[in-house]
């Protein structure tokens, strides 16, 4: 029985994001692939044996195309300034090469979108959740009243990321970024290439990531010469599973418009509380100094009965001492045939203990990331 439950998809509204299927759809095919949505954008599911592919995230090297990324850009002398007071890391002060991951936040401190900043010379790279680009855009406009400053798409681009402990070898650059989210400018098979060394899985991942930012136009030889050059193909499914496993939420499945920063597991990744103020910053910091949150994502461990509905589990609500604490977000089976998840639970579920599963079986509550 196969428990893998891909996640929920989501509406896709924005720049080329707009485009439902990767561009290189007709290349995935062609190697075996099996197209499917995930978050919104037809992208290979798999290539025949997901175990296989995680086994090369965790091993030696796999490519995944995440073309499901929704990216902006932001350009004028106010840029750093600017959206440093809309978002909760510190980006006015990263140079250029730096980049930092962090949260939109409303007034009232709950999460709009997270989202990624790369500072090059002369503007910045946002990358956000799928289909989120253009309500993310619309809301930072909103802000722009005297600031030299401008937002659009970033179109034509495509992420190509490497996961696991020989991407270094396959990659065979030298000179490589060595801080989370640095990137440079090179080429890679004779084609420019934007570099980001990508923290995708969390603290405690044992696989090492590095995304590859090309044009459209050279995505294909891209992709074949990291093959040729020993990387595995993988699909989205395989990635779930390594995403799970690392305790990495994902915004729209495991967190979203409800949660604060703290309740994401991601706080000290995302929230800077010397940087000054931005829009949220007050309900933020008097959550962080005056006693925290009630609900912070945990890992599941189910049991037999509940890995028995394995495909039906997200979504279930999780009671403890017969109230609700939260629900199912994420699913997947590990390679040993383990079903985990995660979910964001009221503190009365404690660490350790079992939490039945609404309509049948339980699952152990644990610290994450479950590989560490």
């Amino acid at each position: 029985m196969s428990t893998n439950q891909e996640s929920p998809d989501m509406d896709v509204v924005d720049g080329p994001s707009d485009q439902t299927v990767t561009p290189l759809a007709d290349v995935h095919v062609d190697l075996g692939a099996r197209l499917a949505p995930y978050l919104g954008v037809d992208v290979p599911a798999e290539y025949g044996d997901v175990d296989a592919e995680a086994s090369a995230m965790r091993e030696g090297c796999a490519v995944v195309d995440r073309s499901w990324i929704s990216r902006i850009e932001m350009t004028g002398e106010d840029r750093g300034r600017f959206l440093n007071g809309l978002v909760t890391c510190d980006v006015k002060s990263l140079e250029s090469g730096q980049g930092v991951y962090g949260f939109v936040t409303t007034v009232k401190g709950r999460v709009m979108a997270d989202l990624t900043v790369l500072a090059l010379e002369d503007r910045l790279w946002i990358e956000l959740p799928s289909g989120l680009g253009a309500e993310i855009s619309a809301h930072l406009r909103k802000y722009v009243i005297v600031d030299r400053v401008e937002i659009q798409p970033l179109e034509d681009r495509v992420p190509l990321t490497l996961i696991g402990p020989e991407t270094k070898s396959v990659l065979g650059l030298d000179g490589l970024p060595s801080g989370d989210y640095e990137h440079l400018e090179t080429t890679f098979s004779g084609c420019g290439v934007r570099l980001v060394r990508q923290p995708l899985h969390g603290p405690g991942a044992r696989s090492e990531a590095w995304t590859l930012w090309t044009d459209s136009a050279d995505a294909p030889a891209v992709f074949d010469a990291l093959i040729q050059a020993g990387a595995t193909p993988a699909g989205y499914r395989a990635y779930e599973r390594l995403r799970v496993e690392a305790g990495r939420p994902l915004f729209g499945v495991d967190f979203g418009p409800e949660n604060f920063p703290q309740e994401t597991g991601l706080e000290d990744q995302g929230v800077s509380y010397t940087k000054g103020c931005y829009l949220g910053q007050e309900v933020v910091a008097r959550i962080h100094y005056r006693g925290g949150v009630n609900r912070h994502l945990r890992g599941l461990v189910f049991d037999d009965e509940a890995s028995m509905a394995a495909t039906d589990l997200v979504g279930k609500p999780l009671l403890s001492e017969g109230r609700q604490s939260g629900v199912v977000t994420s699913v997947v089976e590990t390679s040993n045939g383990q079903c985990i998840g995660l979910s964001i639970l009221h503190q009365r579920a404690a660490v350790g203990a079992d939490i039945e599963v609404e309509g049948g079986g339980s699952a152990r509550i644990v610290e994450l990331p479950f590989d560490a």
